[in-house]
């Protein structure tokens, strides 16, 4: 018998679909990433002025100081912000999905605002109130019986945590929506049950919520740490990364290396060490901790 011939039918229309998206990725993601990793070998400010370099560039990011301060204040943003927000986000929709008998939508959407809000914004407001004499929260301070000139983002020891305040108030909303949108996958027949049999408040949080909502701690995880590695604008507006490079983040000192120093060459390496960082970072997670898929049914 001769072989039979499977004609294979295409779906002209669904590639179709697809196309702008995979464009979008082929042109702004997957190309920036290969023009980034091999403009990295050289040194130079213009593409008309290259030179080749080799591996110096990523011989000079690992003896780079400063590069590995950022490199500190990214673990220290990451150990900071992301549980705090997640730990706040949950009690929020807690009580906003289960306690609050009305009004659930207008607390949603006052907590979620400032995620919606531009990031400069934010920066502005918050860099407002934390100056050292006119700020907002430095006059309460100073209330409570802290006096002298409190500069928190003027200060070496205190500028990143600063920054750490503003964008924990910006993200919580996040957490909190993430943490409503687990919740209302939680069943009913569990929560009921846990009530029969006279479980507190505390024991239903511990034994019932916190672990149905899993999956979601998880996906707040990697978003987090993805998330403080990309951090540049918040910083850049309050701090621009000083004083001495005290709130520098591996964002902000890349665009200072490539755009105001002009050492393009220099700035892809760091930008590649950046990247292979956070790489291992999701590799790590995904790993030890699965994809984390928040919306994620259980199986029947």
């Amino acid at each position: 018998m001769g072989k039979v011939k499977v004609k294979r039918k295409y779906n002209i229309t669904g590639y179709l679909f697809i196309l702008p998206a995979l464009l979008f990725f082929l042109i702004y993601i997957l190309y920036p990433i290969f023009f980034v990793g091999w403009s990295s070998v050289f040194e130079w400010s213009t593409l008309k002025n290259m030179k080749f370099v080799g591996f110096d560039n990523f011989i000079r990011v690992f003896q780079d100081e400063v590069f590995w301060k950022a490199m500190k204040n990214s673990l220290i943003w990451i150990v900071t912000t992301v549980p705090i927000q997640a730990a706040i986000g949950f009690f929020l929709a807690y009580i906003i999905e289960d306690r609050l008998k009305s009004g659930r939508g207008f607390f949603r959407t006052a907590f979620f605002l400032p995620v919606a809000t531009s990031v400069s914004v934010v920066a502005i407001v918050w860099g407002k109130m934390l100056q050292p004499y006119q700020g907002i929260i430095t006059h309460y301070l100073s209330e409570i019986g802290i006096k002298g000139q409190i500069n928190i983002l003027g200060m070496p020891a205190t500028a990143i945590f600063g920054c750490i305040i503003a964008n924990i108030w910006e993200w919580t909303g996040w957490s909190m929506i993430m943490y409503v949108a687990g919740i209302s996958q939680i069943s009913e027949d569990m929560k009921e049950a846990a009530k029969i049999d006279g479980a507190t408040r505390w024991k239903e949080i511990r034994y019932i919520y916190l672990p149905a909502l899993a999956s979601t701690h998880k996906s707040l995880l990697m978003l987090g740490v993805i998330g403080s590695l990309q951090t540049f604008g918040l910083i850049y507006t309050m701090t621009g990364g000083g004083p001495n490079h005290a709130s520098e983040m591996p964002g902000t000192y890349i665009f200072q290396t490539g755009f105001t120093n002009q050492q393009m060459g220099y700035a892809s390496a760091l930008s590649m060490v950046t990247l292979l960082f956070a790489l291992v970072l999701t590799v790590i997670q995904v790993k030890g901790l699965g994809a984390g898929d928040f919306m994620k049914k259980e199986e029947g």
